[in-house]
Order: C-alpha cells, then sequence, then structure tokens
C-alpha cells in the first residue's frame, strides 16, 4: 500500500492511459469475430476498391506531399529571392482550412462555367465544358495542397538544423548546389522528411469529407456506410481492423526506416551557413514554385468561400448560425479542456516514474494515428454494451426501460475525442514539462510539497504556454472533425463541420461557405503563432 502512494501519480497515469487505450484494444478483438453476412457481402464486392483506393491516395499523396514541401523548404531556407520572409511563414496558412472546404471549392471551380474551366479554356484557346473533379485525382490533388505544410515545417527546421560546415565541405569537394541538395541536405533531413510524410499518410487514411464528397471508396468512408447505411457494427469494426493494421504497419515501417538512419549533425562544428544568391530569372521561378501552393492551397480557396458567403449571406439565420457556433465551440472547449487536464496527469505521472508509466503512456500518445471513424467505432461498441447492460439491469429489478444513456451522447463524442486527440496535448504539454529541471521537483519534496503542489504550483505554472498550446490545437483539430462526430454525434446536434458537409452534399456551397470561414478564422489563430515563431 506504501508503494501505492508513493507512485500515485504514475499508477493514476496508466489507469488514464489504458481508458484511452480500450477501444483501440475492442477494435483488434473484432480479429476473433467470425463475421456477418454483410462482412461477407462486402469483402466479395467492395473491399478491393477500398484497398486499392486508399492506397492510391497515400502513395500519391506522399509523393506529392514530400516533393511540395520539400522544394518548398529547401528554397525559402537556401537562397534569397524576393517577398522571402513572407513566403516562408504563408507556406503554412493551407493548415487553417479543412482539405473537404478545398475538395467543395475545385469542384466548382473546375465545373461547366466555373472560373478556372473559363480561365483553362481560354488559354488554350479551346472550350472545355469541365475538368472531372469528382475522381481519385482530384482527392489527390486535395490531399497535396491541403497536407504540404506538414512536409514543409519539419523539412524547414531540418534544412536550418544542418550546419554551415558541410555545406562548405561540400563545395569545396566540388559539389554543385543540386548535388548538394541531393547528397548531403536530403539524407541528413531524412528522419524529419519521414515523419512529415507519415503525418501526410495519417491525415489522408482519417479523411472522410473528401472521400465522401468526391465519392471515393475509402475505409473510413467503408466504416461510415457499414454503421450509418447498413446498421452492422461488426462489419464496420472489421474494416476498422484492416485500417488500424495498415496504420501500425505503417508506423512500424517509419520507425524501422528513423532506426537505421546514421545521419548527425555535429553540433560542436554548427555554424549557420551563407544564403545563396541567385539570378533574376531564378529568383523569379524561386518566387512562382513557393507561390503556387499559397495560391492553390490558401487563396484561392479563401477569396472563393468570401465570395460565396457574400451572395449566401441573406440565407444566414442567425438564431440557427449562432446555436452552431455555440455547439461547435462548446464541443472544442470541453474536448480540449479534458485532453490537456489527461495530458498532464499522464506526463505528470510518467515525470514522478518513467519506468511504471512510460511504456502505457507512449502507446496512449499514438491515438492521433488513428482516423475518427476508427475512434468512434472503437468507442461505440463498449458504451452499447453498457447501456444495454444497464437497461437489461433496469427492466429485470424495476421494470423500466432507461433506453441509451452513452450511447448518441455528448460524453461518447467526448470519448472519441479524447482517443483521437490526446496525443497532440501531451506532445505540447510533454515539451513545456521537460523543459523544467527535475532539481526544482526534488527541492520541493525536501521542503514537504506534495507531488499534487509540485504539479499545480510548479511544473503547471512554469509550463503553462506549451498548456495553453495544447489547448488551442485540440480545440482547433475538434472544429475541424468530421467522421468521429458525424457518427456519435448526439440527435438534433450540428456543427459547424457537419453543418458545412451537409450544405456542400445538397450542392448547397454558398451556404456551406460561412460554417466553414468561422472554422477557418479560429484555425488562423495557432497558425499565426507558428508563423511568428517562424519569422523570429
Amino acid at each position: 500500500m506504501t508503494i501505492f502512494f508513493k507512485n500515485y501519480w504514475a499508477y493514476l497515469s496508466v489507469i488514464l492511459s489504458l481508458l484511452v487505450i480500450l477501444p483501440i484494444i475492442i477494435i483488434f478483438l473484432f480479429i476473433f469475430h467470425s463475421g456477418s453476412d454483410t462482412w461477407t457481402h462486402l469483402k466479395n464486392t467492395v473491399l478491393t476498391s477500398y484497398i486499392i483506393n486508399s492506397l492510391i491516395l497515400l502513395i500519391f499523396s506522399a509523393l506529392g506531399t514530400l516533393i511540395l514541401g520539400t522544394v518548398s523548404a529547401w528554397l525559402v531556407v537556401m537562397y534569397k529571392f524576393p517577398f522571402k520572409k513572407y513566403i516562408e511563414w504563408l507556406l503554412v496558412l493551407p493548415l487553417a482550412i479543412p482539405s473537404y472546404a478545398l475538395a467543395y471549392v475545385y469542384s466548382d471551380l473546375l465545373d461547366y462555367g466555373g472560373y478556372l474551366t473559363v480561365i483553362f479554356s481560354f488559354i488554350i484557346n479551346t472550350e472545355i465544358k469541365s475538368i472531372n473533379f469528382y475522381s481519385i485525382y482530384g482527392a489527390i490533388f486535395v490531399f497535396i495542397f491541403s497536407l504540404y505544410p506538414y512536409v514543409y515545417l519539419l523539412a524547414r527546421q531540418a534544412f536550418i538544423a544542418q550546419s554551415g560546415t558541410y555545406l562548405e565541405v561540400a563545395k569545396v569537394s566540388g559539389l554543385n548546389l543540386r548535388s548538394i541538395f541531393y547528397k548531403v541536405s536530403i539524407p541528413l533531413a531524412r528522419p524529419a522528411l519521414i515523419g512529415g510524410v507519415i503525418l501526410v499518410m495519417m491525415e489522408t487514411l482519417a479523411d472522410f469529407g473528401v472521400a465522401d464528397y468526391l465519392g471515393i471508396e475509402t475505409f473510413t468512408k467503408g466504416i461510415y456506410k457499414a454503421w450509418f447505411n447498413l446498421g452492422d457494427i461488426i462489419s464496420a469494426g472489421k474494416l476498422s481492423i484492416i485500417l488500424l493494421i495498415t496504420i501500425s504497419l505503417i508506423i512500424t515501417i517509419e520507425k524501422t526506416l528513423r532506426g537505421k538512419s546514421e545521419y548527425t549533425n555535429d553540433v560542436r562544428s554548427f555554424r549557420n551557413f551563407k544564403l545563396n544568391k541567385m539570378n533574376k530569372f531564378l529568383k523569379i521561378a524561386a518566387l512562382v514554385i513557393c507561390s503556387i501552393p499559397i495560391i492553390i492551397g490558401f487563396i484561392i480557396p479563401l477569396i472563393t468561400l468570401i465570395n460565396w458567403s457574400i451572395y449566401s449571406i441573406n440565407n444566414v439565420n442567425i438564431y440557427n448560425f449562432f446555436n452552431l457556433i455555440l455547439s461547435s465551440f462548446s464541443l472544442a472547449l470541453l474536448a480540449s479542456l479534458i485532453c490537456v487536464a489527461f495530458a498532464i496527469i499522464i506526463i505528470y505521472g510518467v515525470r514522478t516514474n518513467e519506468k511504471i508509466a512510460g511504456p502505457f503512456a507512449r502507446i496512449a500518445s499514438l491515438g492521433y494515428s488513428i482516423p475518427g471513424a476508427v475512434a468512434a467505432i472503437g468507442v461505440l461498441i463498449p458504451l452499447a454494451w453498457l447501456d444495454n447492460f444497464i437497461n437489461d439491469f433496469s427492466l429485470y429489478y424495476f421494470n423500466i426501460s432507461i433506453g441509451l444513456i452513452l450511447t448518441g451522447s455528448w460524453f461518447a463524442l467526448l470519448f472519441a475525442y479524447l482517443v483521437r486527440f490526446l496525443a497532440l496535448s501531451m506532445h505540447s504539454v510533454e515539451s513545456s514539462f521537460i523543459k523544467i529541471p527535475k532539481s526544482l521537483d526534488y527541492v520541493a519534496k525536501v521542503l514537504g510539497a506534495s507531488n499534487s503542489k509540485i504539479l499545480t504550483k510548479i511544473n503547471a505554472r512554469i509550463g503553462l504556454g506549451g498548456i495553453s498550446l495544447g489547448l488551442l490545437i485540440v480545440f482547433v483539430d475538434v472544429l475541424k472533425e468530421l467522421p468521429a462526430t458525424i457518427i456519435l454525434r448526439p440527435f438534433g446536434l450540428n456543427t459547424l463541420a457537419i453543418k458545412a458537409h451537409e450544405y456542400a452534399i445538397d450542392e448547397r456551397l454558398g451556404d456551406a461557405a460561412i460554417p466553414l470561414l468561422a472554422i477557418i478564422i479560429v484555425c488562423l489563430i495557432p497558425l499565426f503563432i507558428l508563423a511568428k515563431g517562424i519569422r523570429e
């Protein structure tokens, strides 16, 4: 008992980590389920399409974002060209616009009579009726220009961290800048590039809005259809298992590749490198190359949404829109507070006893790699079982049917958000706590402070910046979340993301613009904070 109380925070960290892991464990238990007739039908008809389409999206989205993110990062880090100091932080802004918003925008702009269709027809002097954006190629286009900042940010940081000593030695050895890029900088930045690509792949696999709107059969869409259209939780669980195994393989490959990498920087000989000058032609080329993703991924979608909102502003019911904002912001705020509270306890538990709490915390931190639809199914199964148990108990002993209490409630939705986004808050809290010397904890203990007081009076106060950032990041991601919210939302609950998607599905793109703009405005806040750090 003394040992328990001595390691109270560590054991509490383990319990909370297990609670978060539970839905994932339940999903994997479906391996032992024999399946249903519906599952047999899905396996024989659409499963192959799910696999092929998901793989195509993964491969080409990864390649596209890798090229775009790496090249743009290399140019802004290594060269001088006009407006560079603005370009390097503007390249981050496409993250503020949800991927499904880009799908809505470009499907309209490339449709018959769309602005871009008209422009292309004028350029080539040939009438183009429309460009078929409702295809897997349209989805790849959307993912590349909405997700490349993940690669760009990590690649930029990796290139900046490279010592000028290596680059000068390479120049002396007779390598030109192109050769240095392929033979020196890329190998040194390889772990960061792999990390960025993995993030892109996770987001691609987790997508529902783009696939649903463009009519692409993917695993996430299949899970949604299995539950909502067919009412078969077993088939949804089976599809979730395949998706989780795919994600596990990707993570394993990433860790293997990183583990074998032996490229390092010697901090003892580190020195900043000099920026390379360009001739006039190359300056313009660099400006154009770096501007294209900003224009396609941010400026055109934003201008289009603003234009749509101007024409549809009269259709807005102020009362309903206020309720949308209230429900969306309430959900996001509650989810972010819960995630950060869990993160603080888990990380502090690891801080007090890494041996006990560390392994469980690391598993719990993998939640962000789990698509929202999978998290929703993992939460739905145990809550449905618990609801049935409580209802049967009430019927047997009190002859009262109480129905579903947990399933289809805010509790279920917040639980899914916790599973999905806990990792984001954990990374933020951990990054701030790790900077606090453990000697402060030891001194406080010598002076008679309990672990609770050490956490609240020292760690939480000093790490307030990381805690606040964790709150903000989770808040923004919950606002954009679509699949988990659609599957688990209580009856009558709408959010900005759901309403925008419903409008888009009904081809009411003008009405979808206003809730999307509300999401984008909020999403820009953490990105401006990030941009400030980039400028500095």
